[in-house]
């Protein structure tokens, strides 16, 4: 009497625990599936933000990186772009209060040190802009002589002047800072208070920055690509990888966007990357020699960097048969 009783109890069991076990896999399920879609709707508000913010409509923008933020708050690219858009609005508390978050998390990230600099200097906040560009220094030290226009805006001409002599004798002195030497150096003993108006006036802007400023406004291809140029040519690869990024969200079938991303890529030593993009990037090449000769000798570069020499030569061969043509 006691047998179906136990098969009763032992079937009731067996089915219970397929039930759960259904049940539980019925749960993971959903939640990769709201994990998913989580991630379409970050990568979807993300690129309406930057399309936003191409156009101009910052706080349409700021809008849809809000609602990314909901997703991920602790996302670094969205509280830097969070930033750019503030600051876009002239709004250069919140801009701070952005990219104050995004450097808790990234402290040495030069973009957005960058960055913040930016939004001191806006606010006259000459001192604070001094040692930010000093971190900043430290990571590039090209780019010691942006701290001469600060010291001269902060008053600091002591410093100004010790500074501009050192960068003269070891030939560092950006050209664009050769019409300021002469009056600097005369005056450089004198209170900074007697300090004659035109040197203020005479401080130039750095060619990269009056590009950026020229692509900010325009936010177009063709001034996209000098920037990106310009970028390349002074050796800003964290920059250009940065605008060759975003220009690629932008015009996704502009080859000439991922050799240059491909050239970041390459200069910061991010091989695999490299060639992935660059590969990418030839797919898009209509009838363009030159351009095609371009990527190859990239390639040839990626591969070699990679310690595969047999396929370097290939493209170097490639790159070289194209140009002798």
């Amino acid at each position: 009497m006691l047998k179906p009783r136990f098969y009763i109890s032992l079937l009731v069991g067996t089915l219970l625990c397929s039930l759960n076990t259904v049940a539980q896999e019925d749960l993971v399920s959903r939640e990769e599936m709201l994990v998913e879609q989580q991630q379409i709707n970050f990568q979807t508000f993300f690129f309406e933000a930057l399309q936003q913010k191409a156009i101009g409509n910052y706080d349409k923008a700021v809008y849809a990186l809000e609602a990314c933020k909901d997703i991920e708050a602790e996302n670094v690219a969205v509280l830097f772009e969070l930033s750019k858009n503030y600051y876009f609005l002239i709004k250069y508390t919140e801009a701070e209060y952005f990219i104050l978050k995004g450097l808790e998390i990234e402290p040495e990230n030069i973009h957005m040190l960058r960055h913040l600099k930016e939004i001191k200097t806006k606010q006259n906040d000459y001192p604070g802009a001094i040692k930010v560009q000093q971190k900043i220094v430290k990571k590039n030290p090209e780019e010691e002589a942006d701290l001469i226009i600060l010291y001269i805006k902060s008053g600091d001409i002591e410093n100004a002047t010790a500074l501009l002599k050192k960068l003269d004798a070891a030939n560092k002195l950006p050209e664009g800072l050769e019409a300021l030497k002469d009056s600097l150096l005369q005056d450089g003993e004198k209170d900074s208070e007697e300090i004659p108006e035109q040197i203020y006036e005479e401080i130039p802007k750095n060619k990269v920055d009056l590009i950026r400023e020229e692509y900010d406004l325009k936010k177009d291809y063709n001034s996209l690509k000098t920037l990106l140029e310009e970028e390349w040519k002074s050796k800003r690869y964290l920059e250009l990888l940065d605008h060759s990024n975003e220009g690629l969200s932008l015009y996704p079938s502009q080859p000439y966007l991922y050799l240059m991303n491909g050239k970041a890529l390459n200069s910061l030593r991010k091989y695999q990357e490299a060639k992935v993009i660059l590969e990418e990037g030839l797919d898009y090449i209509i009838e363009d020699d030159g351009l095609k000769s371009s990527f190859y000798q990239e390639l040839g570069l990626t591969y070699k960097a990679m310690g595969n020499n047999k396929k370097a030569t290939e493209f170097y061969n490639k790159a070289n048969s194209l140009k002798s043509e």
